[in-house]
């Protein structure tokens, strides 16, 4: 095959811009959009929309661009990751959400694998082995805290690997299933963490069928069982704790991309809605509470970017993630009051199944939850006071919790 043959079979044979990336996303959104009702009543997967995904390179958006990939969610292109996540939640929170799951996912093995492990699992994520990311050990049907407990054992040619994990979006359609664990030891859970890229098929992986929620009903974000499951060396990813002390890199901005631009869709429903009622458009309550959610999408927005833009400048990853939780803390607020409050505005028949409205504010409730907003905004009250904030050294949303020389906590899930 030719060098031009090559790089024709490769899904951004050069480093796209913003807007062509957009613009394949908004030739799809309306697919996605049609189909979100019907995923969401069969609890199914959207198969569908990951087919398109990949035939338009939506894939690989978090692929070194060596690799034929768009080389997004790394220094000077965290901007355009963050406005493409927007957009697609804009169409579809679930299609959105999952996107990302996969595209962190490879964006982490790429990050710490060696050359060849890099050279393995890149052309074969590119030519469509989608990938889950299996951090969260907070079981469907178990209450209690949440205990990491996931460690690999060292055997001949390299590990067995039992554990169970929750919450592994991307599960029902992945080739490879990213498993947060450590290797055996004494120290600190997060100080011996690694990833162990499991392909699905392995013997002794279980894809559990927990997946009764309140929304994101469609993302099938099931548990996983590893019943001895062997892990070779080459498919263990990263130096010990790599990841918190090697990678700067964290989820919020991110979670809340999808966040705004689900507020966002919200928010175009209620405009087209009311904008076709001269009863309601013509009402100035009605116009002042849109004035006020406009307001707030702005706000959100105007922190996603500027946050952004400091991540591409390389600013201390620290300041960085305070103001993406400050960001996240906006697009929660967005995302789980406008479409509440737009029952207000457009009355009882807006809570038929034909309109969106209400399933909208169920995905909503359930994403918001991945990590509490209380916990996030009290990390913020503690710099306030002098304390001082760790991105990746205190509790959130990227990184395992360390309390002493355990580790608990939640929202591990690493997407």
């Amino acid at each position: 095959m030719t060098a031009t043959e090559t790089a024709a079979t490769l899904p951004w044979p050069e480093p796209p811009t913003t807007a062509e990336v957009l613009a394949r996303v908004d030739a799809l959104g309306p697919g996605w959009r049609e189909r979100q009702r019907s995923l969401d009543e069969a609890v199914e997967f959207p198969h569908e929309n990951f087919a398109e995904a990949k035939a338009a390179g939506l894939h690989a958006l978090c692929v070194p661009t060596e690799y034929g990939g768009a080389g997004f969610w790394l220094p000077g292109r965290y901007g355009p990751w963050y406005e493409v996540l927007e957009r697609m939640a804009r169409w579809e929170t679930n299609t959105a959400q999952l996107i990302q799951v996969h595209n962190h996912a490879a964006g982490i093995i790429a990050w710490h694998s060696t050359a060849e492990q890099r050279d393995y699992f890149m052309p074969r994520i590119v030519d469509g082995a989608f990938c889950a990311s299996l951090g969260s050990e907070a079981h469907l049907y178990e209450n209690g805290a949440e205990v990491l407990e996931s460690e690999l054992t060292r055997v001949e040619g390299g590990y067995r690997l039992t554990a169970r994990k929750g919450f592994a979006s991307v599960a029902a359609t992945a080739k490879y299933l990213m498993v947060w664990c450590a290797i055996e030891g004494d120290t600190s859970y997060a100080s011996r963490m690694v990833f162990a890229v499991v392909d699905v098929d392995s013997d002794g992986v279980e894809l559990l069928d927990d997946w009764q929620m309140l929304g994101m009903r469609s993302t099938i974000s099931c548990g996983v069982k590893f019943q001895d499951v062997f892990v070779p060396d080459d498919h263990v990813v990263g130096t010990p704790g790599g990841w918190i002390t090697g990678d700067p890199r964290t989820f919020s901005c991110a979670y809340a991309s999808n966040h705004l631009g689900s507020a966002q869709g919200a928010f175009d429903f209620l405009i087209e809605y009311i904008g076709s009622r001269p009863d309601l458009s013509g009402s100035e309550a009605v116009r002042v509470k849109l004035g006020q959610m406009d307001a707030r999408l702005f706000a959100a927005r105007a922190c996603l970017r500027s946050t952004a833009a400091r991540l591409d400048r390389g600013d201390d990853p620290d300041e960085c993630e305070a103001d993406a939780v400050r960001t996240m803390h906006l697009a929660k607020d967005a995302v789980l009051s406008i479409p509440y409050e737009g029952f207000d505005l457009v009355g009882a028949r807006a809570c038929h199944e034909r309109y969106p409205l209400g399933q909208m504010m169920r995905d909503a409730r359930t994403f918001t939850l991945h990590f509490r907003d209380d916990l996030y905004v009290e990390r913020l009250a503690q710099l306030a006071l002098g304390n001082g904030f760790s991105a990746k050294g205190g509790r959130g949303g990227s990184t395992p919790f360390e309390e002493g020389s355990g580790a608990t906590g939640q929202a591990t899930a690493g997407a």
